[in-house]
């Protein structure tokens, strides 16, 4: 059968949150003629299999597993690109969602344009904390990529999605190069958005945070500029001096990083 999009979920410790995150998949409003595979990548070593809902006609749902325990979103990933059979490739975190409108608005735009992006909301406890996109309504850039403070998540053309690196902030650096190797502004939804929601135990609050995102950065930084990828090595440069002031605000306001960019504003 021949399928149209791949949908990439890493799950990692996602028992409370899986269901939901399958369920805006099944929820969407979207062509009979699509077909669709949800290859989901389990990272924890834990049986899933009895929670997944039951998908609707033209959803197909594939179950693998990495070969370890805790082996990386990025590794994950990977795993599932090499598996997945759609011509284009879409991801969704096993704790975040899509608006209802979302996969017909980014699959109508990926076969034209071959990557396409969507707003990202950030939500907790089902109240909205903030919402990111392009500075230009209706794309996004790579200098938007440096500013703005979070991820992004492709619908791509298969062969255009590379590997992902299995470090802290991979998927920045995916978005960072995808819309580099573009070479100009990338089309973005403007009505559906990606759903971020965050956890009490969210990365972002671990200790160290901050430190632990900088070495990534760092990293990513230091490499671009070794292989000539100056406007990637700008993002993690932007970056880093953004993730420098919330280090600074962090240590009279002891708040999270959302918190922060949200007294910025």
């Amino acid at each position: 059968m021949k399928i149209n999009l791949s949908i990439i979920v890493p799950v990692y410790n996602a028992k409370k949150t899986l269901v939901s995150c399958l369920s805006s998949i099944n929820n969407q409003i979207f062509k009979s003629d699509l077909s669709i595979e949800v290859i989901i990548i389990i990272d924890d070593g834990k049986n899933y299999e009895n929670i997944i809902p039951k998908m609707k006609s033209g959803i197909q749902v594939k179950v693998l597993k990495t070969k370890g325990i805790k082996t990386g979103p990025g590794n994950a990933r990977n795993i599932g690109i090499k598996k997945a059979r759609g011509k284009y490739i879409g991801f969704l975190d096993a704790d975040d969602e899509w608006s209802q409108n979302y996969l017909e608005d980014m699959y109508n735009l990926v076969k034209k344009y071959d990557l396409v992006f969507a707003p990202t909301r950030i939500y907790r406890n089902e109240e909205l904390v903030d919402e990111f996109r392009g500075c230009d309504k209706g794309y996004i850039n790579i200098s938007d990529i440096g500013e703005v403070p979070c991820s992004f998540h492709p619908f791509v053309k298969r062969e255009k999605q590379g590997e992902f690196w299995n470090k802290r902030s991979q998927d920045v650096y995916n978005t960072a190069n995808l819309i580099n190797k573009n070479n100009k502004k990338v089309k973005m939804v403007t009505e559906a958005f990606y759903k971020l929601n965050l956890q009490d135990k969210s990365v972002t609050k671990e200790g160290g945070f901050s430190h632990k995102i900088d070495i990534a950065y760092r990293l990513y930084q230091i490499y671009s500029l070794k292989i000539g990828n100056y406007k990637v090595a700008r993002v993690f440069a932007l970056r880093r001096i953004n993730n420098k002031k919330y280090t600074n605000w962090f240590e009279k306001n002891k708040g999270g990083f959302y918190e922060f960019l949200s007294e910025r504003k």
